[in-house]
């Protein structure tokens, strides 16, 4: 239980932590540009929507089934 936990704590929030913290330095000196925008610019942003994909990975593969348990709990108490 408590591998699944942490295996889910590392999709939803260290790999992108680490994406975004970790590539800054390799990064920082690049002088390209992607669509306009300094290279940089262009992975921070790129991360936005990546971590929600992330979070929505960790949630469908790890926690899913405590949400379906509640809604079973509730439909029968009703």
């Amino acid at each position: 239980m408590a591998s699944r936990q942490i295996l889910s704590f590392v999709i939803g929030l260290g790999v992108p932590f680490v994406s975004i913290l970790g590539v800054l330095p390799f990064t920082g000196s690049l002088h390209t540009s992607v669509l306009g925008f300094p290279f940089i610019y262009f992975w921070i942003f790129l991360w936005f929507p990546l971590t929600s994909v992330c979070l929505w990975i960790s949630w469908y593969a790890f926690d899913r089934h405590r949400y379906q348990e509640d809604v079973v709990r509730e439909e029968e108490l009703d």
